[in-house]
This record gives structure tokens, C-alpha cells and sequence, in this order.
């Protein structure tokens, strides 16, 4: 068990270096939201299909739809459930969430 803990943990940590060395574009077509409960919440109503509390979200600017072509950086990485928080290159404030699958990290 202690073996696992520990190759998990180094995992997480090669993980996290990987991508926070590179510059990553994002992929158009993924939600993205300035916290990651509200993330969370948006997976969740897209999950159930609750179309109405999913716009409800949108409509609320708090989640929104990833432009392509955004160069960001990997703040940091949820490995377990997919998502990243991710920073635009230049910028010192702007942070959101959003799936790992939403960028481009070649």
C-alpha cells in the first residue's frame, strides 16, 4: 500500500513539472470556469443533461466556452478527475479550470 502512495505521489509530481515547463494551446469546443466547484457543477449538469441549469451557468459568464488557440500554462492538475487550471501566457491574474483534454500540450 505504501508503495502505491508513493508512486502516486512521484507520478503527480512528474505529471505537474511536464506540464507546467510547456506552453499548452487550447482546443475550442470545452467549458472552462473561474473556479473549480463551478466546474465541477457544469461537468455534473452536462453529465445529467440539465440543459437548463447548464445555460443557467453560461448565462451567468461564471462558465464559458474555450476559444482554440490560446496559449496557456498548467497551473496545476487534477489528476483523478481530468480537470487542470490553467493560466493564458502574459497574464498574472487570469486563472481558470477546465478538462485536461481542453489543451493541446505537444
Amino acid at each position: 500500500m505504501r508503495l502505491i502512495a508513493i508512486t502516486l505521489l512521484l507520478f503527480s509530481f512528474a505529471t505537474a513539472n511536464t506540464f507546467a515547463q510547456k506552453t499548452c494551446i487550447t482546443k475550442d469546443g470545452y467549458i472552462a470556469s473561474i473556479s473549480e466547484e463551478l466546474f465541477s457543477k457544469a461537468i455534473a449538469f452536462a453529465v445529467q443533461k440539465d440543459h437548463a441549469a447548464f445555460q443557467k451557468l453560461l448565462d451567468s459568464k461564471l462558465v464559458f466556452m474555450l476559444k482554440a488557440g490560446i496559449p496557456v500554462f498548467v497551473e496545476k492538475t487534477k489528476i483523478f478527475s481530468g480537470a487542470v487550471k490553467i493560466r493564458p501566457k502574459g497574464s498574472t491574474t487570469i486563472l481558470v479550470w477546465t478538462n485536461i483534454e481542453a489543451i493541446n500540450c505537444e
